[in-house]
């Protein structure tokens, strides 16, 4: 071994046995192995393109139920814009209930709402990747569409009280105790809308306790891209030219979707390493742990478009929650 590899290798096993840096390299390793990148690349392109559709449909939906009471609609509306940072002023006015009567108006409605659709349905797809789900217990089309309309219902509400929270925190008296309590609240409602999504989403059963860091770590980044999101449409998009304001805006707007995506992703996967225990990890292909056999495991099993086969007169096969629960207690 020359002095390179003994390097490497005194290296690895220093961060092997420290926690606080193995932990983190196994998350980034998971994320290189579950081609995170691509999975955030993917959700970020389906995002970006179902936002107009469920604006549309959102709004024609609001439009129909609050027609009557104009004072409201337009508390409820600027609770939703409240929530886009991205979408200024010009966006606003061309985002309009979608027009037309009986079966115009419906088959535009749910054409704007599978449009929607769409980025839940990659969603679980990737977290099912993430989780090492068996391609045969993944969720068929029909069950994957409940889900996702469940979901989208889901967001739409969290959007609205998000909006809430946050009209009301400015219309208090007292700045400093009005952003605490709105950030505080804000972020206590991301994290419990992201645990219901990685709970609802993915095809294995994951309890609270198994959710909740990453569900944390996922709400606290979505809170502060959000607001970086407002300081830069004000400092650059409406201080720029109409083009360039035009161009910003778009960009911003997908760099912004693309953030909150990655720490999604992220989040994700530290709940995975965590409740998988898939740490510590070796830095090179050498001196492979335990942490990196269970990896193996898990990406093998992932791959399974049919249950494992049993000789005759075996024991049932566990079902694929159970399996491996001998290192499944979560890192504390």
């Amino acid at each position: 071994m020359n002095r390179l590899d003994e390097g490497l290798a005194r290296l690895d096993r220093f961060q092997q046995r420290h926690a606080v840096i193995a932990f983190p390299h196994a998350v980034l390793k998971r994320y290189g192995e579950d081609r995170g990148s691509w999975l955030g690349a993917t959700i970020s392109y389906y995002g970006f393109f179902s936002l107009l559709p469920a604006l549309l449909a959102f709004v024609t939906i609001i439009y129909a139920v609050l027609g009557q009471n104009p004072t409201l609609l337009d508390e409820v509306l600027a609770a939703v814009w409240a929530t886009l940072p991205f979408v200024g002023v010009d966006a606003i006015q061309r985002v309009e209930p979608i027009s037309g009567s009986g079966p115009v108006l419906i088959a535009s409605l749910l054409i704007s709402i599978w449009g929607a659709v769409g980025v839940v349905r990659v969603l679980q797809d990737a977290l099912n990747v993430m989780w090492c789900v068996p391609t045969y217990r993944r969720p068929g089309f029909v069950i994957k569409l409940v889900r996702g309309l469940a979901v989208l219902g889901l967001v739409a509400a969290a959007v609205l009280a998000t909006g809430t929270i946050t009209i009301v925190t400015l219309r208090a008296s007292l700045p400093l105790a009005r952003a605490i309590a709105g950030a505080s609240l804000s972020i206590a409602l991301n994290v419990v809308l992201i645990t219901i999504l990685f709970r609802v989403l993915t095809a294995r059963h994951l309890t609270v306790g198994d959710l909740w860091p990453g569900a944390v770590i996922a709400g606290t980044s979505t809170f502060l891209l959000t607001l970086l999101g407002g300081i830069y449409v004000e400092r650059v998009v409406a201080r720029a030219s109409a083009i360039y304001g035009s161009f910003a805006t778009v960009i911003g707007l997908f760099a912004w979707i693309s953030l909150l995506v990655q720490a999604l992703v992220l989040a994700n996967l530290v709940n995975v390493v965590r409740v998988e225990r898939l740490w510590p990890r070796a830095l090179t292909g050498r001196h492979l742990g335990e942490g990196d056999a269970r990896a193996a495991r898990l990406t093998t099993r992932r791959a399974s478009i049919i249950p494992e086969a049993k000789p005759t007169g075996a024991t049932p096969a566990k079902n694929t929650d159970e399996e491996d629960q001998s290192h499944r207690t979560p890192v504390t």
